[in-house]
């Protein structure tokens, strides 16, 4: 689905291994039940045995690491940070660009790179180095709803430090265990393999209110938030 390995990783870090594997276990059902329809869609057989398979991968690695007892969750805090900031300064810009330049499309697309970052940091950079070049350049249309040198400097310092994330993920990966790293990277493609199922099940039951509602995130943003509670509650603890 067009992520390579690491950013994989950095997707399936996000979730919490049971709360992803309900979920996904979930939608492959909500899938099956369904089928005749999304075949119109492009959903396969193929596609719902691969996503079974990345459940008992992810099964399997969260065994594994389990039993090396070494807690690696302490290595993502610095890197969500990092994205989770990226993502709102390049939706406080996009919004921006387009209360100024809503009737002006040609300006219009410089702030909307195409770059379809997710949580992926690679993509991330990318596409806040771009928004950073045109805010710049537009900067001062863009004064007269409130933006100014700091936003810029501020995008700059978020860019440098998600260079600095990146630049980490190899040094992190040789202190974290490698059944975690194999675990994120089996998590990011259960999530991509389920999300597309999500994807297209929305478009064919988009005016099926009874059926749409079963192709949702809702069950897993809230476990994730969740975990991800949890997890800053056992990070204060140790701190």
């Amino acid at each position: 689905m067009g992520y390579e390995r690491a950013e994989l990783v950095t997707i399936g870090e996000r979730f919490n291994t049971d709360s992803l594997l309900e979920w996904s276990g979930q939608i492959a059902q909500a899938a099956k039940q369904d089928l005749a329809r999304l075949k119109g869609r492009g959903l396969t057989e193929k596609l719902l045995a691969e996503i079974e398979t990345s459940r008992e991968e992810v099964r399997k690695l969260n065994l594994a690491q389990e039993k090396e007892k070494k807690d690696v969750s302490t290595l993502a805090i610095p890197r969500r940070a990092a994205i989770a900031a990226g993502l709102d300064w390049r939706e406080e810009v996009r919004g921006l660009s387009d209360a100024v330049f809503d009737s002006e499309p040609d300006i219009q697309a410089r702030f909307r790179t195409g770059v379809k970052a997710s949580h992926s940091i690679p993509k991330l950079i990318t596409e806040i180095g771009l928004l950073i070049g045109a805010a710049r350049e537009h900067l001062p249309a863009l004064k007269g709803v409130g933006a100014d040198a700091a936003l810029i400097a501020r995008g700059e310092k978020i860019l440098r430090d998600l260079q600095e994330v990146q630049k980490r993920q190899t040094s992190e990966k040789a202190q974290s265990s490698g059944a975690g790293v194999d675990l994120f990277h089996a998590q990011g493609v259960l999530y991509t393999r389920s999300r597309f199922v999500v994807r297209i099940a929305q478009v064919e039951f988009r005016k099926d209110p009874n059926l749409i509602g079963k192709y949702s995130y809702a069950a897993l943003r809230r476990q994730e938030a969740a975990a991800e509670g949890r997890r800053g509650k056992a990070v204060a603890v140790k701190s």
